[in-house]
């Protein structure tokens, strides 16, 4: 089961509106009468807000500008004569395309519209904007990826071990000036340190692989824990711009050394976060009342 669209929450919204109740409190009725569990209360969207509770207030908001809900006290709301119509008339078949019939509506989605579109027909997003805002950032991010990508097979593979480097410092590990990559040859099944201290009492080795298709396996693993073992340490990270096969997973699960296994998908969104080889180029941001003002 998934989260349904927030149209989907009209209906329950104005089943229960019939007396004075804050978004949360109605955030707590209509997830138990939509049948929705712990888990999917608790998937966030990127911005970290909960998805059923961002879902659940853009109802409300809407349901309020076609004038089906009324806000008589601050931060509570309540049905209105023409809710109570509309929901005994098309009960669960209330959707957006209703909400079109009235002149409110269409006017506060006109207003919210480039070049003042004649308000006949409009197509409301199935999303709620923050959610259409980040499907947006997440097209932006894919294409970034695609580059990082590119950049990093147009380079060499000692600089992608730089590269690995450089991104856990930007984590906060290692920031020591041993930290780094190792020599070009003879790095024993090593390709860089982090040094988790400045006297190197506590120092976590990692392998780099620069793999275009071929999964890590087993193999390339048991080779990188037998090289920690050799240097009398425990710890590892094993990251790879491609994938590692489920025996090299079992093997990492079943082994005494704490190895992480960092793969493409992982190292670009770690890229992203901390912003290694990328720089901003535009910020954006989003605002909503603050109610607490516009309260006496």
């Amino acid at each position: 089961m998934s989260i349904p669209s927030y149209e989907k929450f009209y209906i329950h919204i104005l089943n229960n509106a019939d007396t004075l109740q804050t978004a949360d409190e109605y955030l707590v009725i209509v997830a138990h009468d939509m049948g929705i569990n712990q888990d999917l209360l608790n998937i966030k969207n990127k911005t970290g807000e909960p998805k059923f509770r961002n879902r659940l207030r853009w109802a409300i908001h809407y349901l309020r500008k076609a004038k089906l809900m009324s806000k008589p006290e601050r931060g509570k709301y309540l049905i209105t004569e023409r809710g109570i119509q509309t929901r005994e008339k098309y009960g669960q078949g209330l959707n957006n395309k209703v909400l079109e019939d009235f002149p409110e509506f269409l006017h506060f989605i006109n207003q919210n519209k480039r070049g003042g579109r004649k308000a006949e027909s409009v197509n409301v997003d199935q999303n709620t904007p923050i959610e259409v805002v980040e499907n947006a950032i997440s097209v932006l991010e894919d294409d970034v990826k695609n580059s990082l990508l590119n950049q990093i097979f147009e380079l060499s593979p000692y600089f992608f071990e730089k590269l690995v480097v450089d991104l856990f410092k930007k984590m906060g590990y290692g920031d020591f000036e041993e930290s780094g990559a190792t020599k070009k040859s003879n790095d024993e099944g090593i390709d860089g340190m982090i040094y988790q201290d400045a006297l190197g009492l506590d120092i976590v080795y990692i392998q780099a692989k620069r793999y275009s298709e071929n999964k890590v396996g087993r193999p390339d693993i048991q080779k990188f824990i037998g090289a920690l073992s050799g240097k009398q340490t425990s710890k590892g990270i094993f990251i790879t711009t491609s994938y590692f096969s489920e025996d090299a997973f079992n093997f990492v699960e079943k082994t005494s050394q704490k190895v992480v296994l960092v793969d493409r998908d992982k190292l670009l969104d770690l890229m992203i976060r901390y912003e290694v080889g990328l720089e901003k180029s535009q910020t954006f941001h989003m605002y909503r009342i603050d109610e607490d003002y516009f309260s006496e």
